[in-house]
């Protein structure tokens, strides 16, 4: 493979992670938009804003490799079914059937994660903040585990 297969083939993989830090951001202030305990609210919204920095973090990644990012969330049915389903939970009026999706969601990206981590030549400095991201969603995950056991 030469550099330009393995440049373009990371701006695809960070493109990939950008739009699905996207999707999990908007998925996240819906979960917030539509919980009914305070806390959940709360950390949903946490959630959102760290999803958005992660996507502020990507986009910049990609601009330095010469990248054009894409700032929508996605179409494609691969990334977008991690957070769709988010929208018929609430009409459940269910803490803990949001919890579940948001735990869903985050399993997906988790996935996302790992498939790109291993599959892709990336420099140091990306491989380091692809982790750093990875880390806190795996959190984020556990904590949404935690929370669908009890809510």
């Amino acid at each position: 493979m030469n550099v330009k297969e393995t440049r373009g083939e990371i701006l695809d993989q960070l493109s990939r992670l950008l739009t699905l830090s996207h999707d999990a951001e908007k998925g996240y202030k819906e979960a917030a938009e539509n919980a009914k305990d305070n806390e959940l609210k709360s950390l949903f919204l946490t959630q959102s804003r760290q999803r958005s920095e992660f996507a502020i973090s990507l986009d910049r990644e990609i601009r330095a490799l010469g990248g054009e990012p894409d700032n929508g969330t996605s179409i494609a049915a691969d990334l977008h079914r991690a957070w769709i389903n988010i929208k018929s939970t609430f009409a459940s009026d269910d803490d803990k059937a949001t919890v579940q999706e948001c735990h869903r969601g985050d399993q997906e990206a988790l996935d996302t994660y790992n498939a790109v981590l291993q599959e892709t030549d990336l420099a140091a400095s990306t491989r380091e903040l692809l982790l750093q991201q990875k880390q806190s969603i795996d959190s984020a995950n556990s904590t949404m585990a935690r929370l669908a056991l009890v809510v």
